[in-house]
């Protein structure tokens, strides 16, 4: 049995269990010692949820109104795992800048049930490759993913922006 290297986790897996920690109370966050298609288990007293962490930079172009992040689902695994994961958790770096250059970067997730993102994924292609692209771009509290084809309910994301209370609320 493959084992990954536990001294060089994902930062996004830490980073993503870090913030769990911070909001919800008195859970514990496991991480798998090999791939079984959820990268964190979130434990609050006998119930659980299997995660699945997508990171991303932001991309930040001349034209503001078009920055984006970029996360890929291969359709295989999303059909393959999504029974196993109660969310998918895309976390984008987005770089904050400082009077003279950039001096940090604010951390936005976007927790999306399978069973919601099913549906979406049906506004989608997954191209030739078999991957669904995300190009979620952040206004405030506006999430909006840019490569839904047609404009329509199924690309404002901005109910799932921060929405850990659905973790919290699945651990109840």
């Amino acid at each position: 049995m493959p084992i990954r290297n536990l001294w060089s986790l994902e930062p996004g897996e830490c980073i993503t269990a870090e913030k769990i920690f911070e909001v919800i109370k008195d859970c514990g966050v496991y991480f798998p010692l090999r791939d079984v298609g959820v990268d964190l288990m979130v434990v609050k007293g006998k119930k659980y949820v299997g995660i699945q962490v997508k990171e991303s930079r932001y991309y930040t172009l001349e034209d503001h109104r078009k920055d984006h992040s970029w996360h890929d689902l291969s359709k295989k695994k999303f059909e393959r795992d999504r029974s196993k994961i109660d969310f998918y958790a895309f976390l984008t770096y987005v770089p904050m800048y400082g009077e003279h250059k950039l001096s940090s970067f604010e951390h936005k997730f976007v927790i999306v049930p399978p069973k919601e993102l099913a549906k979406r994924l049906a506004a989608k292609s997954a191209g030739k490759r078999g991957v669904y692209a995300f190009y979620f771009h952040f206004e405030g509290e506006k999430v909006i993913d840019r490569r839904v084809k047609i404009e329509n309910e199924l690309m404002d994301y901005s109910q799932f922006l921060d929405a850990w209370n659905l973790v919290e609320e699945a651990l109840k």
